[in-house]
């Protein structure tokens, strides 16, 4: 079987943005983008200094011991395609437990017989547990509402990614430029004072549909069953953590701790009548939470904000613009903060709104209900950066840039 990342590793393969990648690897050819030659020769040099699996050396592990497993030859041979994404020891899949040889390179995960579909080809050497198989190996030890979030990523149009520290300098000189490149419409977003945060939009890169048929696929192997109810309870098309942690807390069922105030679209299409086409200047806009009316209720459009400046059309649009366009379609539209999600007072007050609005009734405040709700909250609050990451392990991308 093929060398292949898996688990923590391949998670973080998949958050990676492609212009990352390009950045860092000489082979890539920049050539059709405006990126000077010199800066871009000294970022790269600086981020080969800062990436861990660069600074422990290329032939021994981290503890030390020489590199003879075959796995961590491919690994290194492939080291240039897979640097900005891992931390050591990175996780790799083998076939049979007399393989699972752990060094301070690599972090063995058996797995007899991946099914070939699953596994995506990084280089010769090199493959990568494809998003859906990605999570599976992820599955037997996270907790449940952790793993939602990873599934919500995944599915979501967004992606947390730490970019180091003399990429995100470049990154950040070339857009104040107008020179940024785009790769794989994948964007980065910026705060209000045009530094770089971790938040990426992109599409998505997996269906639930797709997780659960692997799951049930896979009946036997440890974590199916729970990967099948996560991507059950998920909802797709998040295009932030903080529309995924609204839409968590206020959507999972009362047994999960939830407000069992399901029924939405993350980033729902709506189409603008022509009134509302003049307000807002567009045919159509997105609503971050969309639940669509009833026979006796409105549409409501609960929208999150941040401080975050996303790279794309939809930031063109003025939150007072939109509100207005869709306004006039009589959908009701309100606002959320992190700030209303992280202080239970606040989100108690919103979550009752809420139900108000859609018709939802809020699960009894039980002591089992509240127990409930304290993990989720635990969970789902915690630092998004590193959800896929083990306890205690330092995570490759922190998000001290990003809190939403």
């Amino acid at each position: 079987m093929q060398t292949a990342l898996c688990d923590a590793s391949a998670f973080a393969f998949w958050r990676t943005p492609p212009l990352v990648r390009a950045l860092v690897n000489p082979a890539d050819d920049l050539a059709d983008f405006s990126v000077d030659a010199r800066r871009l020769l000294e970022a790269r040099g600086d981020t080969h200094q800062e990436l861990e699996i660069w600074r422990h050396g290329a032939v021994v592990g981290g503890r030390g011991h020489p590199v003879t497993s075959d796995s961590a030859l491919d690994l290194l041979d492939s080291v240039t395609l897979v640097a900005p994404s891992v931390t050591l020891p990175v996780d790799v899949l083998v076939g049979s437990r007399p393989e699972r040889r752990r060094s301070g390179l690599v972090r063995p995960h058996v797995w007899t017989d991946p099914p070939a579909d699953q596994l995506v080809r990084v280089s010769d050497t090199l493959s990568v547990t494809s998003p859906a198989a990605t999570l599976l190996t992820l599955a037997a030890r996270l907790p449940l509402p952790r793993l939602i979030m990873a599934v919500t990523e995944l599915v979501g149009g967004f992606s947390v990614y730490r970019v180091p520290g003399p990429l995100r300098r470049l990154i950040e000189e070339l857009a104040s430029e107008g020179l940024l490149p785009r790769i794989g419409q994948w964007a980065p977003s910026f705060d209000r004072d045009g530094s770089l945060t971790d938040l990426w939009t992109r599409p998505p890169l997996a269906t639930c549909d797709d997780i659960v048929e692997l799951a049930r696929r896979e009946r036997g192997r440890r974590g199916c069953r729970k990967l099948e109810r996560a991507a059950l309870l998920s909802v797709p098309g998040a295009a932030s953590p903080l529309e995924a942690r609204t839409g968590m807390l206020l959507g999972l069922p009362g047994e999960l701790g939830g407000e069992a105030l399901s029924g939405f679209e993350h980033n729902a299409e709506i189409e603008l009548n022509a009134s509302a086409r003049r307000l807002a200047r567009r045919a159509t806009c997105r609503c971050d939470l969309f639940w669509p009316a009833t026979a006796d209720r409105k549409a409501l459009d609960l929208e999150c904000q941040s401080r975050i400046h996303h790279a794309d059309e939809r930031s063109a649009l003025s939150d007072a613009d939109r509100a207005t366009a869709l306004q006039s379609m009589d959908i009701d539209v309100s606002f959320v903060t992190y700030g209303q999600i992280g202080d239970v007072a606040r989100f108690d007050a919103l979550a009752g709104a809420v139900a108000d609005r859609v018709g939802g009734r809020l699960p009894e405040r039980t002591d089992e209900f509240l127990a409930a709700r304290a993990e989720l909250r635990a969970q789902v609050l915690g630092d998004w950066g590193s959800l896929a990451e083990r306890p205690g392990a330092r995570a490759a991308a922190p998000s001290a840039r990003y809190s939403g």
